[in-house]
């Protein structure tokens, strides 16, 4: 059983640090092709294309054709991503590499867990240990390796991609050797649901995870205008690792307090580092990237999901579910319109916009927890 549990473990670690493995060569795959900022930050975007279908319509699917075969179906997909732009490295490949990408965690996001609950029934606090280490080192840490491997070889093929091609493969031999898992005629299709007073938890977790998407993709570009290294590997390593450390903290509050909380923190931490980005200094950009991260990956991320599950009622898989199509579509969609406008009207004035609405959005957000907290104290007396 242990050496099962390792095995998963390690296809979630690995599948998850592939998707964000070409990230530092977004914008040199956009420029080798003639095109600015908007294009890469589309393609970073196209993740969502694959993800969200895969998690809405296919969440099921483990239940009925096995979670063994889900998994080794995710670890083909990350595998064949990864080999695309190994082979051809362009913003073209990019574009199917992302689709590939955003499938193959939509399939272990839920699987993964799933078997290791199988194994360790009576453990649920082990389990969630084991995911959440192995999703946010492998999210925090494929950009990370190639920016390390691009300081021994300026490429558009570094090191990592046939590294990780190779350790996908080798995954894939190992997953084949462990046992497949009772199927069932679970409906395949569940889509999410909206309970009342969801919706808030939703926008604040959309808000947040835009920055994970700036930061990666967007602020290295503006950071170039000084001559400042692309390190978009460390700050994507940063934003969550500073989140996953402030958990612990976060879950010592309520749903609606960590919330309050995260809103303040993420417009703060957004505020120090587009100023730095925009002044060229970089000790602001890191350290605004990690206050924005404390938001992103703890307060707002556990604070909204302790919120919508408090309100599910009876359908907490899918009001969850819920939850993260709002994430994932905030990890998207505001990157592409910015990379989009920031072609039209300058990087700096498009940061600054999305600025205000950020502020704007998340004041109102503080202010609605507030007032039903105010609510709560009257009914209460």
């Amino acid at each position: 059983m242990k050496r099962s549990v390792l095995i998963v473990a390690a296809a979630i670690f690995l599948i998850t640090h592939a998707a964000n493995l070409q990230i530092p060569l977004y914008g040199a795959y956009a420029q080798k092709a003639g095109f600015g900022s908007g294009v890469s930050a589309i393609a970073f975007s196209t993740y969502v294309a694959g993800l969200l279908p895969t998690l809405i319509l296919l969440g099921g699917i483990s239940d009925r054709i096995g979670r063994k075969t889900t998994i080794l179906a995710s670890l083909l997909s990350a595998t064949l991503a990864t080999f695309i732009t190994s082979v051809n490295p362009t913003i073209y490949a990019l574009f199917v590499t992302r689709v590939l990408q955003g499938i193959a965690v939509g399939l272990i996001t839920g699987t993964g867990t799933a078997y290791l609950s199988s194994l360790m029934p009576k453990n649920s606090a082990q389990v969630a240990a084991y995911v959440s280490l192995t999703t946010s080192l492998g999210f925090s840490s494929g950009a990370l390796f190639t920016n390390a491997t691009l300081l021994l070889q300026n490429t558009l093929v570094p090191l990592s991609y046939w590294i990780i091609f190779v350790l996908l493969l080798g995954c894939i031999g190992l997953v084949i050797g462990i046992s497949e898992q009772p199927t069932s005629k679970e409906t395949l299709i569940r889509l999410p649901i909206f309970p009342s007073g969801t919706l808030p938890a939703g926008l604040a977790i959309a808000l947040a995870w835009s920055l994970a998407g700036i930061v990666g993709v967007i602020l290295p570009t503006q950071l170039a205008q000084y001559g400042l290294p692309n390190w978009s590997g460390l700050m994507l390593f940063i934003i969550v690792i500073a989140g996953v450390l402030f958990q612990p903290f976060a879950r010592r509050l309520d749903g609606r307090r960590s919330l309050q909380l995260g809103c303040v923190l993420l417009v703060l931490g957004y505020t120090a580092f587009t100023y730095g980005a925009n002044f060229g200094i970089l000790s602001l950009v890191l350290a605004g990237v990690a206050i924005a991260g404390t938001a992103c990956y703890g307060f707002t991320y556990l604070g909204g999901l302790l919120e919508v599950v408090r309100l599910s009622g009876s359908q907490p898989a899918r009001v969850t579910s819920g939850y993260f199509v709002c994430a994932y579509l905030g990890y998207g969609l505001p990157v592409m319109l910015i990379g989009f406008l920031s072609d039209q009207i300058g990087i700096a004035s498009t940061l600054f916009g999305f600025g205000i609405v950020l502020l704007v959005s998340n004041t109102l957000l503080a202010l609605h927890y507030q007032r039903i907290k105010q609510q709560k104290r009257l009914t209460e007396h």
